[in-house]
């Protein structure tokens, strides 16, 4: 019997489904296909309707949150719904992650405190687009006037929250516009001497025709928008970064709101050819996506190899993009989050295309679309996740170049906090390697204290190490990739540490044995760094700039 029968038969003795994730009341997100995610409390267990085969049951029967209406969900599995994260809340409570936070100066550590990683130079500099990978600062990069769009308004970076900057918020409401209106809001008394807000402002919500100046202000003349209604909301937002050491300031998130009446199009304007040029993008953005799906589901199925899938996805990513460069605004944004999400994937193959994920998700995020929104966040609470993996992989090579100049309480450091990041993984760093590096560096450090007669607990670091021996051998021993054989290195480590024990339980001389342990962590420092098997291949350079790919977004309102 089927489990879907199991439960139907469960169902007509009328009992309750213990297997079911949820109970009744419990707020959920449920998966409406096209409509994204939503949020929705479960009203009813074992629903089904009267004309559906007998004994057939849907686990949950939910109201929506946003109308009341009710819908069923087809299957207990992540696929249809899953508990809401704190994350999923701020998402669908506010406009981007800066628009309701305060500043916690009860339950957070101090400013002073949180910002002593942050620091941006006077002189202008190019942007450290990977900043983060060195692990400081939440993950954030360093300079927040390099932050991104995801940096500022992705609920899953929260960079201000994370590093308790103060945020001003200023909103300003200009009223009612028509078309063919002059707009001229001009500097008031907060934003006087205020600049930096072209920083990443939500350009794409303004009226075509009006412009926005890094002074935070808005000049030109509202002109016709085939993307809207007749009558619609702007609710524009930009931040400066540029005090954000200035407690009394910080960064200021501006918000422009105002209204557009009679949004007709002038006579000269061909809205059906308007129209079939938008439904012909949609129809060739449609098709590449059915390119990568497929292309992706061939590589799942062994079909294709990494080189090929790569190519293949980047290939039509490219063709994705450039259409969109000519159909800027199709469908609110949608397209870039997928070109943004469709990165992600060969990111997984070890292109190295975070950016590129970041980048337009955090771009779609600017529509200020609902469901473009969501659909974004989403993806970027992976993206995110990939910057903690990310970061654990550069930061123990750096810990691995301490290695190398015998630095070794400094390299201990590095290790363990670039394996709090996750969990001892790293990006594409999955045999416990991270762990093992942090047991070599307590081990060197641990035998030179000892021989320089330091009060140091030897048992005390020879457990640790051993400890970590064990982690790295129980996680490589998981992935199956060494069979019975385990990773040399960890055989090696192992061995080397059981050899030292034993000759300082003899009394013997560990001359010889320094020698021969440091020499062979110089050998498997310098196979970490040349990035040859069993540790992962040198990082791929990338295909196209950071700056390049920033200036090539759409110019809106020029």
């Amino acid at each position: 019997m089927n489990s879907w029968s199991q439960k139907a038969q469960l169902a007509k003795k009328g009992q309750t489904m213990a297997e079911y994730r949820f109970k009744v009341g419990t707020t959920i997100l449920c998966n409406l296909g096209g409509l994204g995610w939503r949020p929705g409390r479960i009203i009813a267990l074992n629903y089904r309707e009267s004309n559906w085969p007998e004994g057939e049951v849907a686990p949950y029967q939910v109201a929506l949150e946003e109308d009341y209406s009710l819908i069923y969900v087809p299957e207990d599995s992540d696929r249809f719904c899953r508990e809401t994260t704190p994350e999923d809340r701020r998402v669908l409570a506010r406009k981007d992650a800066l628009a309701e936070y305060q500043t916690d100066s009860e339950n957070s550590t101090s400013q002073s405190e949180n910002k002593s990683n942050l620091c941006c130079s006077d002189e202008p500099t190019t942007p450290r687009y990977q900043g983060y990978r060195k692990g400081r600062s939440f993950c954030c990069d360093d300079c927040p006037r390099d932050w991104s769009y995801a940096e500022l308004y992705s609920e899953h970076y929260r960079c201000a929250e994370k590093n308790n900057l103060k945020v001003t918020r200023h909103e300003i409401d200009l009223g009612v516009f028509s078309v063919g209106d002059k707009l001229n809001q001009k500097s008031d008394d907060f934003l006087l001497n205020k600049s930096g807000f072209n920083q990443a402002p939500t350009l794409v919500r303004l009226p075509p025709g009006v412009l926005f100046s890094d002074d935070g202000t808005l000049a030109g003349e509202v002109r016709y928008d085939p993307h809207r209604g007749v009558n619609y909301d702007v609710d524009f937002v930009a931040v400066s970064t540029a005090d954000w050491n200035d407690d009394s300031v910080g960064l200021v998130r501006l918000e422009i709101r105002f209204k557009v009446e009679g949004n007709h199009p002038p006579n000269d304007f061909d809205v059906l050819a308007f129209q079939e040029g938008e439904e012909e993008a949609r129809l060739k953005a449609t098709n590449i996506l059915k390119n990568l799906n497929q292309t992706w589901t061939q590589w799942e199925g062994n079909l294709l190899g990494n080189r090929a899938t790569c190519d293949g996805m980047l290939s039509d990513l490219n063709r994705l993009r450039v259409l969109l460069t000519s159909h800027p605004r199709l469908d609110n944004g949608k397209w870039w989050g997928h070109l943004g999400g469709y990165h992600m994937n060969v990111h997984k193959l070890l292109e190295n295309t975070l950016f590129e994920c970041e980048l337009y998700l955090g771009y779609a995020l600017t529509f200020g679309d609902d469901e473009v929104r969501y659909y974004a966040e989403q993806n970027l609470r992976g993206c995110f996740s990939k910057r903690l993996l990310e970061a654990a992989r550069f930061m123990w090579y750096d810990g691995t170049e301490l290695l190398l100049r015998n630095e070794w309480t400094a390299a201990r450091d590095i290790f363990r906090l670039a394996s709090a990041k996750k969990d001892g993984w790293g990006w594409a760093v999955n045999y416990g390697d991270i762990w093992l590096s942090e047991a070599v560096a307590l081990m060197m450090s641990g035998v030179e204290t000892n021989s320089n007669n330091s009060s140091l607990d030897e048992n005390q670091w020879i457990k640790q190490a051993s400890e970590l021996i064990g982690k790295a051998r129980l996680r490589s021993d998981e992935s199956g990739v060494f069979g019975t054989e385990c990773h040399p290195w960890v055989n090696e480590v192992s061995s080397a540490l059981e050899s030292y024990k034993d000759l300082i339980s003899s009394g013997e001389n560990i001359d010889f044995w320094l020698e021969e342990f440091s020499s062979r962590t110089i050998y498997w420092c310098s196979q970490i760094l040349a990035g040859s098997t069993p540790f992962p291949p040198q990082q791929r350079k990338r295909l196209a700039l950071e700056s390049t790919l920033i200036e090539n977004l759409p110019e809106h309102n020029s």
